[in-house]
């Protein structure tokens, strides 16, 4: 191809920075963050989510996330594990859910009642969980922890399901979000509500669907779907940066400077037929898998927190051809070019396999930190810390079948499952740990940016 001229415009050109234009991470540098809460959190979705976006949108700020969730857990329990669970991990910010067990579910039934004692026992189950919750708060900010409060996802109370409903459990959890944003108030402090956003959508899906549910068909534990949505609302409640990366090219290149956002652009040429970019982004998008499709149908999550915009000014009339790192990304018209295409939409740019890699090293943590997470509900029991020879293997399995099997018998075959998992787990106890310590190292190593070069050709 005979070029015609040769443009060298934008040679090192930077893109406004990491802090700028409201590329402020909610997690800092250095932070130790802990979530808090019972098995909500420990099935974790919802953070593991949070996680992989501030990898993925803020790969030069190492922050260490704990999962400190464990199932069955009130405030009351949070309380008694505070020092050997959670502040042993030496956190700097706290993010606290709870509410769904404190209410006592147990209290609740398919129809409404008048009885004086159960109402009593509901009150009080409010109550203590109101002084717990405060108490758990001044915890943390006693000892210079930042503190983030989450208002509970919510008990599905209106969907057709066959588990039986507890009428008023909602209603309930509505109480202590009430109480959490009096908290708030108080001390001055970030609040996310999922009560609301995850009631309202519950409510518009179920108008076309009686049976539909974001929760699981327990009415208690949000699917995939519903964790996405939790995920959704804290980021719109950090005020998490919308753009991954914003290229935007033209003749002008001091205009090109102060459009662009979050990327450097190394290199451009032009001929008659081609314009070839290298460019250096701070950021890779979020990768939008298939657990994902559900939930990004209800929450606007990619318009709001993944846009990773090419946009290319003054194209001659014509489609193109983008190719990055010589591959095939598709064909767009320069209509389309000059609009801005959402690059975050394809899954071949090299970009969204480099997150996907990123997503798989966490999946690798979360399933270690699940078998962590098991050892602490475990221990957490009365039978375990009752037990008198806790490192007598053989004998603490002789105790603790019988025992559970006694008194769970409506879950006998989940807290055998747990004392498997629990036998099985606890000598791996270290190597996981350090393993664990080694991924959220390799997270951060595989999201460093790098720079691409994208070509488009004039078909």
């Amino acid at each position: 191809m005979k070029i015609k001229f040769l443009y060298i415009y934008l040679l090192l050109l930077l893109c406004i920075p990491v802090n700028a234009a409201g590329f402020e991470p909610f997690f800092k540098q250095g932070e130790r963050v802990c979530f808090v809460g019972n098995s909500i959190t420990n099935a974790g979705e919802f953070h593991h989510n949070i996680l992989l976006y501030h990898i993925t949108r803020f790969p030069n700020v190492p922050a260490t996330v704990f999962n400190c969730g464990v199932s069955g857990d009130d405030t009351e329990r949070v309380i008694r594990r505070m020092e050997s669970d959670i502040l042993v991990n030496k956190p700097t910010k706290a993010i606290i859910m709870l509410g769904m067990n404190d209410v006592r579910r147990s209290l609740y039934s398919e129809k409404p009642t008048t009885n004086p004692g159960i109402l009593k026992q509901r009150v009080e189950a409010i109550e203590l969980y109101k002084a717990n919750y405060e108490n758990i708060v001044k915890t943390f900010l006693s000892k210079n922890i930042s503190v983030v409060l989450q208002k509970p996802s919510i008990y599905d109370q209106t969907a057709k399901l066959p588990t039986a409903n507890g009428l008023g459990v909602n209603d309930a959890l509505k109480q202590c979000a009430d109480f959490i944003q009096q908290i708030a108030e108080k001390y001055k402090l970030v609040t996310v509500d999922y009560w609301t956003i995850m009631t309202n959508i519950n409510a518009e899906i179920q108008k076309k669907d009686s049976t539909a549910t974001i929760t699981s068909k327990d009415r208690v534990h949000p699917q995939s779907t519903g964790h996405f949505i939790m995920s959704y609302q804290f980021l719109k409640s950090m005020n998490a940066p919308k753009f991954v990366s914003k290229i935007v090219v033209n003749k002008n290149a001091i205009r090109s400077s102060k459009q662009s956002l979050n990327c450097k652009i190394e290199s451009l040429e032009k001929t008659r037929n081609q314009l070839k970019l290298v460019v250096k982004e701070n950021a890779l998008p979020f990768p939008m898998v298939e657990t994902y499709s559900e939930g990004a149908k209800l929450v606007p999550f990619v318009e709001d927190f993944n846009n990773q915009i090419l946009k290319v000014e003054k194209l001659p009339k014509g489609n193109y051809q983008l190719l990055i790192d010589n591959v095939l990304i598709g064909e767009f018209s320069h209509n389309s070019l000059k609009e801005g295409i959402n690059l975050a939409l394809f899954q071949k740019t090299p970009q969204y396999l480099q997150a996907l890699q990123v997503r798989d090293v966490l999946k690798e943590l979360w399933q270690l930190e699940s078998g962590l997470r098991g050892l602490k509900f475990i221990e957490g029991n009365r039978f375990f810390q009752e037990s008198p020879d806790k490192d007598d293997v053989a004998g603490m399995k002789a105790r603790l079948y019988p025992l559970f099997e006694k008194s769970y018998p409506s879950n006998s075959a989940f807290f055998k499952s747990q004392l498997d998992k629990y036998f099985q787990v606890k000598p791996l106890e270290q190597e996981y740990l350090q393993k664990s310590d080694a991924l959220r190292l390799r997270a951060f190593e595989l999201a460093q940016p790098k720079p691409h070069t994208f070509i488009l050709k004039r078909k």
